[in-house]
């Protein structure tokens, strides 16, 4: 799929014959799980070779971030599916060639469709650098969106975790708690992304501001400026949230290994109360001819008195200690 924007952000509509030239008007090129036809017709327009998907995964930083024949080549790693348990990472390659943007990409970050939304309202009479520009702005703003939201969630999982400890069932409290477990690694999946996406961004922020068409203009060094602090500020609220995390994940392994210390302990006392009678009883179950007090009359109830004795004695002192 190709999207084609003019530099006021109006949709443009797309030649139906693939091979067919693009409009002069094109400012900002959106490839899309593009096809051979569709890079061919912006390579046509903007006098440069696109880059194929094996080259933007190429995790080499010299071949993400260069320039070339003029052409400035960026590949950036941006968080995607942050709404479900297993978020994504994708590489989109930026080309910025003869004042038009051109990206290519095989997934839809949300920052997308947001940036093309409010398209007509971000844009006005802006060239390639601007779109450019504006468009990591989105990613930053997107970051910070996906981080706020799964703090809030992590928060409201703290309070929910540590209100458990008041059931008073342990088996229920264990198996939910180990239910938690695995949303604890998707809230973690998610934060480890987000710190993937702004140290990759971090980097073209970093490079943009090394390229003279950039940093010779005012309002654009600014913002690159402004968007590299940004960044720094995430990644330190990213990491903020990770140690939350890894708190929330020590907290509910801690409360697991409590309740399972519970039942053990209710164990540990059921066998403490239940030893002494089970002695009693097989001593007087051993078959030695001399025994004596077998044959008496009052033999059968003073040994279950004294069965009930050593068993009522353990969970009187279990019960003093207050160990249930």
């Amino acid at each position: 799929m190709i999207r084609l924007h003019d530099s006021h952000g109006v949709l443009l509509d797309t030649p139906e014959d693939r091979k067919a030239a693009l409009p002069q008007t094109v400012c900002w090129i959106d490839l899309v799980h593009p096809t051979p036809e569709e890079e061919l017709q912006a390579e046509k327009l903007i006098g440069v070779e696109v880059p194929s998907r094996d080259e933007l995964r190429d995790i080499e930083p010299s071949s993400r971030l260069y320039i070339e024949n003029g052409a400035a080549y960026l590949t950036a790693s941006l968080v995607w599916k942050s709404e479900t348990d297993f978020a994504e990472i994708a590489d989109v390659g930026f080309m910025l060639a003869g004042g038009r943007l051109v990206t290519i990409r095989y997934a839809e970050p949300r920052a997308f469709s947001v940036f093309a939304a409010n398209a007509t309202r971000e844009f006005s009479g802006l060239d390639g650098r601007d779109v450019l520009t504006r468009l990591i702005e989105t990613m930053i703003d997107r970051c910070a969106e996906v981080l706020e939201n799964r703090s809030r969630r992590i928060d409201a999982l703290s309070t929910e975790v540590f209100s458990r400890g008041s059931v008073k069932n342990p088996e229920a409290v264990t198996r939910d708690l180990e239910a938690t477990l695995g949303v604890i690694a998707s809230h973690q999946r998610t934060i480890a992304k987000v710190r993937e996406s702004l140290m990759s961004l971090s980097r073209v922020t970093g490079f943009l501001q090394t390229m003279p068409e950039i940093s010779g203009e005012k309002v654009l060094k600014q913002r690159c400026r402004a968007m590299a602090f940004d960044i720094q500020s995430l990644s330190e609220h990213a990491d903020f949230i990770s140690e939350n995390i890894i708190f929330l994940l020590d907290a509910s392994l801690g409360l697991i290994s409590v309740q399972q210390n519970q039942v053990m302990k209710v164990l540990s006392v059921a066998a403490m109360i239940f030893l002494p009678p089970t002695f009693i009883g097989t001593v007087y179950g051993m078959n030695f001819q001399d025994m004596p007090e077998l044959s008496q009359p009052w033999a059968y109830p003073i040994a279950l008195g004294v069965m009930a004795a050593s068993a009522l004695g353990p969970y009187l002192w279990f019960k003093r200690k207050g160990w249930f």
